[in-house]
């Protein structure tokens, strides 16, 4: 005889990080407000807005709310200011990548080379030193933080010029970069086309989970 067990529903609806790491970091700000010297609600403030700085969405964000997020970053610096290199570790381990020297990029032995420099134990001290720690760090989300705040720099910046960094440095070296506008038909199949006005079909990749058969 068979009988039906009735499982529970997984709920599969989308996670709302950018919230999620916000409403983190509010929590970490709120405790360290209470017990300035807890240690631990310093390192959820950074662990959270490295989070939430290395995923938010800066597309079509006003100038206010991109300079909001670069107060966050200040933040973060300062807030880093307070723990030391070994501290840090702790939050976001290094990345163990070791062939940096072979393609002369940042991996475990420079970031550890340049932590060790400073001194484990040593506070970090200044927010100038906290940017410089992370800018050769190397851990994924760390890197994308970068990443992304440099991109809000660069939206201000192009709010300001016209240009964004990447333009801004090109023209500046004298090298011309095409423009490509993007433009959708009426069978939706998008295309880029260039200042010459030629125009080339975007291929979309196919998901992995379908297969093409004859």
């Amino acid at each position: 005889m068979l009988k039906l067990i009735e499982g529970t529903q997984i709920d599969r609806s989308p996670v709302d990080y950018e919230r999620k790491y916000l409403e983190g970091m509010i929590r970490a700000i709120k405790a360290k407000q209470l017990e300035p010297d807890n240690i631990e609600a310093t390192k959820r403030i950074i662990f959270y807005t490295v989070k939430y700085l290395s995923i938010i969405n800066i597309k079509s964000m006003s100038r206010e709310s991109l300079e909001g997020l670069l107060v966050f970053d200040q933040m973060l610096l300062n807030t880093i200011c307070e723990l030391t290199p070994a501290e840090l570790l702790t939050i976001f381990p290094v990345t163990k990548s070791y062939d940096g020297k072979r393609y002369e990029c940042k991996d475990y032995f420079s970031t550890m080379e340049a932590l060790q420099a400073h001194g484990l134990y040593e506070p970090i001290r200044s927010p100038e030193t906290a940017s410089s720690l992370l800018w050769g760090y190397m851990n994924p989300t760390v890197m994308m933080y970068q990443v992304h705040c440099m991109s809000v720099v660069s939206e201000i910046h192009a709010m300001d010029t016209g240009k964004g960094l990447m333009e801004q440095f090109f023209e500046d070296q004298g090298v011309k970069v095409e423009t490509f506008r993007k433009y959708e038909n009426d069978t939706g199949q998008t295309f880029m086309i260039g200042e010459d006005g030629r125009s080339f079909p975007v291929k979309k990749p196919v998901p992995r989970h379908l297969k093409l058969v004859n």
